[in-house]
């Protein structure tokens, strides 16, 4: 069964859906991470996930493939890269270190091994625009246990909320996805595609 009826209910569908999909996650992360309670309790991580989960799911609309069988990570990337602006170090940093891991370990990664050799730990902001993913220079030697340790080369700072805006951002700019999605027949193509898998599959 065919799922819009025309290109106009296309367009109309994707900017509530989106735009639903979006005010959640300012909502959601705001609730992580200010200070509505006292005492204080901030949750970091769910904060992340969510910022992850909705790039996957931009990622998903913009190659046209919410299945199963999906290649979410790349499917991330190409949407932080093209969308959000970010380099392959950032992105590459940003999925290995943090989202498998939070996905499939509950914890980042604390130490990651770049292919030029680097060891890279982590630190994350609660909101610091000017130390977001930025990658400094180190030397720090982590004790795992008392017969491991491991040097650090390298540390790379993650805002959450410049994260969460840096999303927002991607998808409501004038040249940001969904401008694009109005105007690019492939990326129509695509975002039917994947709505088709999530509603129909």
């Amino acid at each position: 069964m065919k799922l819009f009826s025309d290109p106009n209910e296309v367009i109309k569908f994707s900017r509530v859906f989106i735009k639903e999909r979006i005010n959640s996650l300012e909502k959601d992360v705001q609730d992580c991470l200010l200070e509505n309670n006292s005492p204080i309790q901030y949750a970091p991580f769910p904060a992340l996930l969510y910022c992850f989960s909705t790039i996957d799911l931009l990622g998903s609309l913009i190659e046209g493939d919410a299945s199963r069988k999906a290649d979410t990570t790349n499917n991330s990337k190409k949407y932080m890269r093209w969308f959000m602006n970010y380099t392959i170090e950032q992105t590459n940093l940003l999925i290995d270190i943090f989202r498998h891991k939070l996905v499939h370990l509950a914890q980042p990664k604390p130490v990651y091994t770049d292919n030029q050799g680097k060891k890279v730990t982590w630190i994350y902001h609660h909101d610091d625009v000017e130390k977001h993913l930025k990658i400094e220079e180190v030397n720090l030697s982590v004790s795992i246990t008392s017969t491991y340790s491991i040097q650090i080369t390298h540390q790379f700072n993650i805002s959450i909320m410049q994260f969460m805006f840096d999303i927002i951002d991607s998808v409501k700019r004038s040249n940001g996805y969904l401008n694009a999605l109005m105007t690019t027949p492939d990326l129509q193509s695509n975002f039917i595609s994947a709505i088709e898998q999530i509603y129909q599959s």
